[in-house]
């Protein structure tokens, strides 16, 4: 900050020469790259569209207590598109905390070590700043140790490990291939759970709420759909200005059989009144 204000002053400069040279140092600590725009938006949390066994309102409910434990951590595998880590997201929101949100791809490093001292620097950074630390696609950097074909692949799931069972702060791992993390992480997670694609009464939600539209009856023939799925099909149709439901429909058929599980559903197809769609709105 202070060195933006400099360069601002340097230049006689105003307020929008300030907002360019913060952004460019933010661009510079981020290794050159621009904070993902709308970030917000995209992990917008919407609780009657996650479909999991957690109690979800029982554990807002304890941690937004004055007096609730910092010391806890989650797993949150599941799908793309389920909302795993809007979800975790919500729960710092709760907590009153700042993110700290790492993908793999911030962490792991073509330099031997260099994996680790990033996710030792992540751990640091979030215990100084007092955030609640986030990380996405878990499996790659808790791989299953018994599969290693390297040193430094074991060294770096051993890093995590270590960092995991002494952070005294809210984490969260977030996976698609929770079959693939190393079976000695389920003890550092205090809750794990599973994130499940759309049930049917949540698809008429979803589909109104993404389309506003009440949704056609074929809707609830399709399996495996995820709210990131039902978001992706309506920015598309907003890009194409495509308001017909026939052709949203079609869509949401095309990325359901894409879905491994997912499709037509077979059988009767349950139906549901317009009240019913309110009532869990």
């Amino acid at each position: 900050m202070a060195g933006a204000l400099e360069v601002s002053q340097l230049t006689d400069g105003g307020e929008s020469d300030l907002d360019v040279a913060i952004g460019a140092a933010d661009k510079a600590l981020r290794g050159g790259h621009s904070k993902p725009l709308g970030i917000e938006q995209a992990h917008a949390f919407d609780q009657a569209l996650i479909d999991t066994d957690l109690d979800v309102n029982r554990l807002i409910e304890q941690l937004s207590r004055a007096d609730a434990t910092r010391n806890i951590s989650f797993c949150f595998s599941g799908p793309s598109g389920t909302g795993k880590s809007a979800l975790a997201r919500h729960l710092a929101e709760v907590m009153g905390l700042p993110v700290i949100q790492k993908r793999a791809s911030d962490l792991l490093s073509m330099f031997v070590g260099g994996s680790e001292k990033a996710i030792a620097s992540a751990f640091s950074q979030a215990r100084d700043e007092g955030a609640f630390l986030i990380f996405d696609e878990a499996d790659s950097l808790l791989a299953n140790r018994a599969f290693a074909a390297r040193s430094w692949e074991v060294s770096q799931v051993n890093e995590m490990l270590t960092w995991m069972e002494s952070h005294p702060l809210p984490f969260a791992c977030t996976t698609n291939l929770a079959d693939h993390l190393d079976p000695a992480t389920r003890r550092r997670f205090t809750i794990n759970a599973e994130l499940r694609p759309l049930s049917a009464m949540q698809l008429g939600i979803a589909f109104r709420k993404f389309f506003e539209v009440g949704p056609p009856a074929a809707l609830f023939d399709l399996e495996g759909l995820t709210p990131g799925d039902l978001a992706a099909i309506a920015r598309r149709c907003c890009l194409l200005g495509e308001q017909d439901t026939s052709a949203i429909l079609e869509a949401l058929v095309d990325e359901a059989q894409t879905k491994e599980n997912g499709g037509i559903r077979a059988g009767f197809r349950p139906t549901f009144e317009k009240s019913d769609w309110d009532t869990k709105r």
